[in-house]
Formats: structure tokens, C-alpha cells, sequence
């Protein structure tokens, strides 16, 4: 039996009103976390686009995967002090990485993928 291909999302092929194609938005929303920005990329691309809910979705589960990963950074921090800690830094930047590339490449076949929990958050925030 063959794999079902998701659907499309209709505002996959729509113009963006940042002025890039849709999935070369959402990939600039993720990217800033390369630099230890990924919230900021996604709040700049949330906030910059206005018609499409394909782009705006995705740079909204950007920012709240940013601000979770801040949360977790933090918890890391403290727990240094039980040298615990020390070790959950490199696990939260690759857990952080491995999710932002499996949505990345999802968005950029055009797949509404909501990341769990994250992703329902996201996408109840930019309902238009």
C-alpha cells in the first residue's frame, strides 16, 4: 500500500506579502535559530506578513519553538549548578535543530505541519 502524500496547503502557492516565495519564508523564520535567533526570525517574518497563513503560521511555530528553547535554556542554566546542566545544552541545540529541519523540509513541500503541542499553540494564535 503507497505512502498517502499530504495535501497541500492552499496558501502554499499564494503571494507572500514579505515578497518571497512562501517556503523561502518560512525557512528565513526558522534559520535565525543558527545564529541564536530563531524566535527573533520568526517574529520578524510574523510580523512582516499580512496575507498569507501558510507563512504566518510557520513564523509563529518558529517563535514559540524560540521561546521554548529559551524556557529550556534557562532550566539548563540553573540546573548547572547540580552540573547536571552542563550536559543539556548541546542536547537541547540538536533536539532544537532536528525539529526545525523536519518542519522545514515539510513547509517546503507545502504540508501544514504542526509540530505537537508547540504547533497547536502556533497555529490557535494566527487563526485569520
Amino acid at each position: 500500500m503507497a505512502e498517502e502524500k499530504p495535501e497541500v496547503h492552499p496558501d502554499f502557492n499564494k503571494k507572500s506579502s514579505t515578497g518571497m516565495e512562501p517556503k523561502v519564508a518560512v525557512l528565513i523564520s526558522h534559520i535565525g535559530f543558527l545564529v541564536g535567533a530563531g524566535w527573533l526570525s520568526g517574529l520578524i517574518i510574523y510580523l512582516l506578513e499580512k496575507e498569507n497563513r501558510f507563512v504566518k503560521f510557520h513564523a509563529m511555530q518558529s517563535l514559540v519553538i524560540g521561546v521554548a528553547e529559551i524556557i529550556l535554556y534557562i532550566i539548563a542554566s540553573i540546573l548547572i549548578l547540580a552540573v547536571i546542566g552542563v550536559f543539556c545544552f548541546p542536547v537541547i541545540w540538536i533536539a532544537a535543530l532536528v525539529i526545525r529541519i523536519i518542519i522545514v523540509m515539510k513547509a517546503s513541500s507545502g504540508e501544514y505541519y504542526k509540530f505537537p503541542w508547540l504547533g497547536e499553540m502556533a497555529d490557535k494564535w494566527t487563526k485569520m
